[in-house]
């Protein structure tokens, strides 16, 4: 029954995806034209793709895991007695994820405000938007310790599970670190779902695998969400995830592996996210010291648009990317 619950939050969260995204790209097209002061003009060709679909992620998951949840709950009644503290590990990655698709959403916000050639600006100011992705780190360090479910070690290949005072602050910077990688992936059609979407079947898995079957609901539902998207977001892109999606996924890659004790997970997960923003880090440090760019292009999406490989491609790259980063956190659980 637990696997019915499953297939449940799936198939919902890809119907409400689409629903959701057939309804609000004329909305957010108008309020991104309304934003820069410009006329409606349905047949100019040029129109901008519009932006801040996360928000149909953020709204078809939470319905399509409530519905799962419930289904879960029919099954198995000790979720809401004995068990109840899984309910509170759901909660709170819920949350937690909502909250840096909160951040993304006020960065997508101060874009649509910009007056550059593509109808967008530069969003938030970097320490706006840090210290709100800090916040929401904190929220969710803070909400797991009040109830007992804060991990205080993490897993060392050989060492096993091995107890560490700083772990805390490490998750704390691993989920903004994470927030800002994948903030910088947004751009390349479909490589920041793609890439959540594989995140979201491992992570399925490995909840099966490590005893925490029923919270799979909440990446069952993702991923369903996800793959809706991607029809959206395919080339030619006719709606956008934004910052609002791109750190919604990182929050769920990063709140989910947390909630259950084990945040280590979330780093070979997204593999793609720390591949993009390291290029950039990388890019940013060698101007600094040599006077010259590193790469051609940074990230790394830019970087093989440089080299003249497609959109499509690059999606598959990055997609088998994140393939490769599910083959090291399967791995790495293995090791509990």
């Amino acid at each position: 029954m637990i696997r019915f619950a499953l297939v449940v939050a799936s198939v919902l969260g890809f119907v409400l995806t689409a629903a959701l995204g057939n309804m609000m790209v004329p909305l957010l097209r108008e309020l991104q034209r309304a934003a820069r002061g410009t006329q409606p003009d349905s047949d100019d060709p040029d129109s901008p793709v519009p932006t801040m679909g996360g928000l149909c992620l953020m709204v078809g998951t939470l319905a399509a895991v409530g519905v799962g949840w419930l289904a879960a709950c029919a099954a198995q009644p000790s979720l809401l007695g004995s068990d109840r503290q899984m309910t509170s590990r759901l909660l709170i990655a819920l949350l937690g994820s909502l909250a840096f698709g909160a951040v993304g959403l006020a960065d997508d916000l101060a874009r649509i405000r910009g007056r550059y050639p593509n109808g967008l600006g530069l969003g938030l100011r970097r320490t706006q938007r840090l210290a709100l992705e800090c916040i929401a780190a904190a929220l969710v360090l803070g909400l797991l310790a009040l109830n007992g479910c804060l991990p205080t070690g993490l897993i060392l290949p050989g060492a096993g599970y091995v107890e560490c005072a700083l772990a805390p602050l490490l998750w704390a910077v691993l989920l903004v670190a994470m927030a800002e990688a994948a903030r910088v992936a947004d751009g390349a059609d479909g490589t920041v779902c793609g890439a959540a979407f594989a995140a979201m079947l491992g992570l399925m898995m490995l909840e099966t695998q490590l005893g925490w079957f029923p919270l799979a609901v909440f990446p069952a539902a993702l991923a369903g969400a996800l793959m809706a998207f991607l029809l959206w977001d395919f080339p030619p892109a006719k709606l956008h995830p934004g910052r609002c999606g791109c750190l919604y996924a990182a929050g769920a890659i990063g709140c989910i592996p947390l909630c259950i004790g084990y945040a280590e997970l979330s780093i070979p997960l997204a593999l793609p996210f720390w591949v993009e923003g390291g290029m950039v880090v990388l890019q940013v440090l060698f101007c600094r010291w040599k006077g010259r760019p590193l790469f051609a292009a940074a990230p790394l999406h830019r970087w093989l648009e440089k080299r003249g490989m497609s959109a499509v491609n690059i999606f598959y790259s990055l997609c088998a990317l994140s393939v490769c980063g599910l083959a090291l956190a399967v791995r790495l659980a293995r090791w509990v």
